[in-house]
């Protein structure tokens, strides 16, 4: 497994994720909203599952590292630098959407 595939691939999934959430919510004419926050709802879920994934394979490669199952260092070493740029696309989208919604309660009416 190479590092910069597995990277590259991890950042086009979690960008697509985002894209499509903005899209679906841009293109909605519900007045309510409901659909809009449905679909960014989802997306943040699909977000929140894959980067769960990753965290759990990084972990099920230390304890197979541990046992002996995976003696290949550079493979463990992805599956851990795989996890945690996951974790850090995840915080990064949380860090914006925090910011976005500050941004959206202070506007003056």
């Amino acid at each position: 497994m190479d590092l910069t595939t597995a990277i590259n691939a991890l950042g086009s999934d979690y960008v697509s994720k985002v894209q499509d959430a903005m899209t679906q919510s841009v293109g909605t004419t519900d007045t309510n909203g409901d659909s809009t926050f449905d679909s960014i709802f989802n997306s943040v879920s699909g977000l929140l599952e894959s980067t769960n994934s990753y965290i759990q394979q990084a972990q099920q490669a230390e304890i197979d590292f541990a046992l002996g199952k995976m003696t290949n260092t550079h493979e463990l070493g992805v599956y851990q630098q795989q996890a945690n740029i996951a974790l850090q696309y995840t915080v990064a989208i949380r860090d914006k959407a925090l910011e976005a919604y500050r941004e959206i309660m202070n506007m003056s009416i």
